[in-house]
């Protein structure tokens, strides 16, 4: 939404953003301005900047495998393999069905 249609309306918007659902978000763009700013409930931008908090943090646990792989293959044959597997997937692997 233009900035000079919003300024008009803003009353309008805030009450539409506040009445609405949690991720309900109007844009605001400035002729030439570049990136719009958005207008946004309060628990709604406390809840994202949480998550991306949480999001940069870094793993307290590593993932690591339970157990071992064995094969009788050599280091190059493996990896052979693999990049078969993966080039057999395609860009997506298809989701496992039981």
């Amino acid at each position: 939404m233009p900035l000079s249609v919003a300024r008009a309306r803003l009353f309008q918007l805030a009450e539409l953003v506040r009445s609405s659902g949690d991720d309900t978000a109007v844009v605001l763009e400035q002729r030439g301005g570049g990136e719009g700013v958005a207008l946004v409930r309060e628990a709604r931008l406390n809840y994202l900047e949480d998550r991306v908090s949480q999001m940069e943090k870094p793993s307290e646990k590593p993932f690591t495998l339970a157990g071992s792989l064995s094969s009788d293959l050599d280091e190059a044959a493996l990896s052979d393999v693999l990049k078969d597997l993966r080039k057999a997937w395609g860009s997506t692997p298809s989701r496992w069905k039981p």
